[in-house]
């Protein structure tokens, strides 16, 4: 009788094991096709945005019905092994839910989007990206910085104006002495203008004054400027 209620036990777990794969497979297909029906951009946000909790909620259903059916089987072992299991896998995967949860909540927020100028603590740039369990910003050099969800839930976020992503870049000129401040000038002026051909707008604010050689560069989004400092 003990040996035939513990292949009873295992038997339902297996079942139960087979149900959850089938639950996982059958969101990350509703996740990634259903997108693909939704025309209107609004709308599409809105469903990744709230599809999240909504995956949340299945998995909380899901593991309540099962704590039940072993209840009221009266499968000891099984529950226990199912209870063992299951904090395990929480314990193995706390990094991923943690960050998932976080996410959820980020994304409820209305405040933050996608092209949104943001400082997080120390990094700074603008948001491409929502991912499951990473933020994606750009930063101002073009790099692609990946910040946990979990990271933000103590964070200092400070959504920027545009105009706030200016950064200021010191740099040292040196010319030859055989060439006359005028030459230098232009060569200077044609150097800096030729690194912005791509730009839609470019100008010099002042004229390039010589004072030891140093000048201060500006950058922005599209602007460019040399100024004496």
């Amino acid at each position: 009788m003990d040996i035939f209620e513990l292949k009873f036990s295992n038997m339902e777990l297996i079942g139960f094991s087979f149900m959850a794969i089938v639950i996982l497979f059958a969101l990350l297909g509703l996740r990634k096709f259903i997108p693909m029906l939704i025309k209107n951009p609004d709308k599409e946000k809105d469903f990744r945005r709230y599809f999240t909790m909504v995956e949340i909620m299945i998995w909380i259903v899901f593991t309540v019905f099962v704590i039940q059916q072993m209840s009221d089987s009266n499968q000891i072992y099984a529950f226990g092994l199912f209870l063992l299991l299951m904090m395990a896998g929480f314990w193995t995967l706390w990094f991923y839910f943690k960050n998932y949860i976080s996410g959820s909540i980020f994304k409820l927020n209305d405040k933050f989007d996608i092209n949104d100028m943001v400082k997080i603590n120390d990094y700074q740039g603008k948001i491409v990206g929502l991912g499951n369990h990473r933020l994606e910003l750009e930063s101002d050099n073009g790099e692609i910085i990946y910040l946990p969800y979990s990271m933000l839930s103590d964070a200092v976020i400070v959504k920027l104006h545009p105009g706030e992503m200016v950064l200021n870049h010191s740099f040292t000129l040196s010319t030859p002495h055989d060439k006359r401040s005028k030459d230098k000038k232009e060569e200077i002026r044609f150097a800096i203008l030729s690194l912005i051909n791509t730009s839609s707008f470019a100008c010099l604010r002042k004229e390039i004054i010589f004072d030891q050689n140093l000048f201060e560069y500006q950058q922005l989004p599209s602007l460019f400027y040399i100024e004496r400092f």
